[in-house]
């Protein structure tokens, strides 16, 4: 995999190291590091935690890469585009539901002095 420059300037333009970010999000600073050199994806829940915590969207950090050959097998397989294009707006709509629930239950936790 490739290395993920992106993660690697919003952990710096964050003012963090990778080790401060790991520490952070509760995972091990050689995990932080294979994110980052190997472009390893996070667990879902641990990628919205490292979104937030250097202030940038998950999917500026871990772009859909995969959306682009799935939509366009789909069309290839005569799936009319428009079709694939409303799919592909129904998940996005669902992510940000979802992610807009988590920030709530992070809230929340923090208000009720819950941690994880």
């Amino acid at each position: 995999m490739a290395a993920n420059a992106v993660l690697r300037e919003a952990i710096l333009n964050a003012g963090m190291t990778p080790a401060l970010l790991a520490e952070r999000v509760c995972v091990d600073a050689k995990t932080v590091q294979r994110w980052v050199s190997q472009g390893r994806r996070p667990h879902p829940v641990t990628r919205h935690a490292v979104a937030s915590a250097v202030g940038r969207s998950m999917a500026e950090l871990w772009p859909l890469d995969g959306a682009v050959p799935a939509a366009a097998a789909l069309v290839g397989a005569g799936v009319p585009l428009s079709e694939v294009l409303d799919r592909l707006l129904i998940v996005a709509a669902r992510l940000d539901r979802l992610t807009g629930r988590l920030e709530a239950l992070e809230k929340a936790s923090e208000v009720l002095g819950v941690t994880a």
